[in-house]
Formats: structure tokens, C-alpha cells, sequence
């Protein structure tokens, strides 16, 4: 009955070969795994500490550019070490933007009223049948070295956010940056420059939080030598979970009913009396609030009192208050979602659209860890531990 034995022994998971009996203690959720080895990004859960190839997060956050982020996060080099590859990549990326007629026709096909990640979804599929020949695979990384897949993502967000709005298909301005045509697209206008930097925040700080499920998810797909589309379609099934990045059209849905502070404190208690969740609170990485925090409320604060809404970031401010003081003594602390769906809002995005505009941010990380991993791949095939009943006739 070999297959019933306990999993017992050291294991060493650079081995070529597995020896039996194993022993790995994982639990729920693969927590506590080394999956992988990275020079993309570091976190600390116990410290707070975020930082991008060596880059503290903070840094990048002071004078936000997404172009600059991704650029350093797929590559390893800053504008001040390579001011030519950084043009050269941002031009790559924004040249990449103009989706092919019968893409721009999927979309519009479609009920405006469909999720948009379904939609985002569906569109990233249909891109990689005309990027891709028959026998392209990801035994070179050329299709990710190119980054098309970076604008092309926002371009086709932009196209979602103008189809749900009613409005016609428009190409983004020559030249412009990923953030500026997505808002243009956005709110049919063009954006002002403080809505500009809002976006590339939000963007540099959504890039890249280690083997998140989207991440991991496109991982195991490029392990598989699978094309990039493929690896994009599978990260951003994931992305689309309420745990992941649909937390953040939690928020919003939580929040934007909430017509005072008070009543916002009166919510969250019958909300946790009731054995209720607060959307934006509780993360797998962290044991402390999560850094990015500090940087969004700064950022929400300084938008809602320009757009006069300050009594939404006052609504905000109490839930985060009043949950915080009853879910920090059990562990669960505010995350990067709460004010960055907020933040989405104030830009223009109704709660649906919000974990598609994470999507754009989140491509840089994946093609920088996707790259990466192409270096020294090997196939993702973890084991299971039987707990079934012993043998026995059928």
C-alpha cells in the first residue's frame, strides 16, 4: 500500500529527482512555500518593506511614472541607468496600442452591461490569435520581451471602459502615455495632469506583490510552455476573484451607499456582529496594515477634496477606523484595495471596472516574473497528500 505511506524525510526542492518519503508541512492555500527565486521584488510581511529590484516602493511612489515602474521591473535598469532602453520602451509600449479591427469588433459585440473582466478576458484571447503564428510557445521570450502585451491590455481596457459608457471606438492619441489614454478613453475628455499621476500611482503601486494568485496563476501556465496569451487569460481569471483583485469592486459596493461618516460606523459594527467581511481588510502577506496604504489615503484625501467629495473620504476614514479597532486585535489589517478602489472611483470607474484597471498595472509584474522564470524553467507539479480511506473493494 505504497501510496498510503506518510510523507516523511527532507526535502529538496532544487532536486531533479524526488526521494521518497517526503515531508513538506504546507498549509491551506500553499502558505509558507518557496515557489520561486526572484531579483523582480521584495516584501517583507513582518517589516512592511516593499521594493521594487531593489527599489523601495516609497521611492517609486514620490514621482510615479507606470512606464518607468514596468520598465525597471522587467529589465532591472531606472531611467538614470538607461535613459535610451526607457525610451526605447516606452515608445514600444505606446506604438502597441492600436488593436486590430475585428478585436475592437469582439468587444463591441458584446452586452455592454457583461462584467468587464469578461470582456478583457475574451479580448485578450482574441489578440493572441493574430500576435501568434500556429507553433509560437514561450520556449523563447520574445512575445514577452516586447511588452506589447502591456499596452495592448490598456488599450483594450480603454475600449471596455468606452463600450460600457456608451461611446464610440477611439484610438489613443499618438504619443500619449498608457495612463492618459486609458482616462481619455475613460471620461471622454482629456485628463488633467493630477488625474494623470493619480493613475500612474495606482498602477506603480498594483505592479507587482510577489506570487499573488494572478501572478502564480500566470506562472503555472508559463511553466507549461504555454504562449503568453495564455499566461494572460489565466492571471486575469484569477485577478477577477473577490479574494484578488475583485475586492476592490467590494469596496466600492460597500462603501459609495454609506451617506455619513456616521453611519459608516454604525454599518461596520452590525457588519461584523453579524459575522460579516469588510471589503479592503485582511491580506495573506502582510501581519500588519499594509504599506501601500499610507500612500493611497495620502493621494485619496488630496483627490476627493479637488472633486469635492470630501464626505466619501470622511465615510472612508470611519470604516477604516472602527474595523481597524476590531480587527487588528484578531490579525486582519487594512490592504492596498480599500483606498484604491476609492481612488478609482474618484477617477471616473464605476465599481465593475475597477479590477480591470488593476489588470494594466499588473501586466509589468507578470512579464517581468514570467521573463524571469523563462530563464531556468521548470514544469510546476507540486504534490498531494492523501487522506482518502485505506484500501478497499470496489
Amino acid at each position: 500500500m505504497t501510496f498510503l505511506r506518510t510523507l516523511g524525510g527532507a526535502f529538496d526542492w532544487r532536486a531533479e529527482a524526488i526521494n521518497w518519503p517526503v515531508t513538506t508541512d504546507v498549509g491551506p492555500g500553499l502558505a509558507g512555500v518557496v515557489a520561486a527565486e526572484t531579483r523582480v521584488m521584495w516584501l517583507d510581511p513582518s517589516s512592511g518593506e516593499l521594493a521594487y529590484r531593489g527599489v523601495p516602493i516609497e521611492v517609486l511612489a514620490s514621482s510615479p511614472d507606470f512606464e518607468a515602474t514596468a520598465h525597471l521591473l522587467i529589465t532591472g535598469r531606472g531611467p538614470t541607468e538607461d535613459p535610451e532602453g526607457i525610451a526605447e520602451f516606452r515608445h514600444q509600449v505606446r506604438s502597441s496600442r492600436n488593436l486590430p479591427p475585428d478585436v475592437v469588433d469582439l468587444v463591441r459585440s458584446l452586452d455592454p452591461a457583461t462584467h468587464p473582466t469578461r470582456i478583457l478576458r475574451a479580448g485578450v484571447s482574441a489578440l493572441g490569435c493574430h500576435e501568434l503564428s500556429v507553433d509560437d510557445d514561450l520556449s523563447g521570450s520574445r512575445q514577452w520581451r516586447e511588452l506589447r502585451v502591456v499596452g495592448q491590455v490598456a488599450s483594450l481596457v480603454g475600449e471596455i471602459c468606452r463600450h460600457r459608457n456608451g461611446l464610440g471606438s477611439r484610438a489613443p492619441e499618438e504619443g500619449c502615455s498608457l495612463a492618459e489614454g486609458v482616462l481619455a478613453a475613460l471620461n471622454d475628455r482629456r485628463p488633467e495632469p493630477d488625474e494623470i499621476q493619480a493613475l500612474d500611482l495606482l498602477w506603480v503601486l498594483y505592479a507587482a506583490h510577489g506570487l499573488d494568485a494572478p501572478t502564480f496563476t500566470s506562472m503555472v501556465v508559463t511553466s507549461c510552455l504555454a504562449d503568453p496569451y495564455y499566461n494572460i487569460v489565466a492571471g486575469l481569471s484569477a485577478l477577477r476573484g473577490p479574494k484578488t483583485g475583485g475586492a476592490s469592486e467590494s469596496v466600492l459596493d460597500q462603501l459609495l451607499p454609506l451617506d455619513s461618516p456616521g453611519a459608516a460606523e454604525t454599518w461596520v459594527a452590525k457588519t461584523l456582529d453579524s459575522g460579516g467581511t469588510i471589503a479592503g481588510f485582511g491580506h495573506r502577506a502582510y501581519h500588519m496594515p499594509d504599506p501601500r496604504v499610507v500612500i493611497l489615503r495620502k493621494e485619496v484625501a488630496a483627490m476627493a477634496r479637488k472633486r469635492g467629495r470630501s464626505e466619501l473620504f470622511e465615510i472612508a476614514r470611519a470604516v477604516e477606523s472602527v474595523a481597524t479597532r476590531a480587527l487588528a486585535p484578531k490579525g486582519v489589517f487594512i490592504n492596498v484595495n480599500f483606498y484604491g478602489a476609492l481612488l478609482f472611483h474618484l477617477l471616473g470607474a464605476e465599481p465593475p471596472l475597477a479590477p480591470c484597471l488593476i489588470a494594466v498595472g499588473r501586466m509589468a509584474g507578470m512579464a517581468a516574473l514570467v521573463s524571469e522564470a523563462l530563464d531556468n524553467i521548470r514544469l510546476y507539479r507540486p504534490l498531494s497528500r492523501y487522506v482518502g480511506v485505506g484500501e478497499r473493494s470496489p
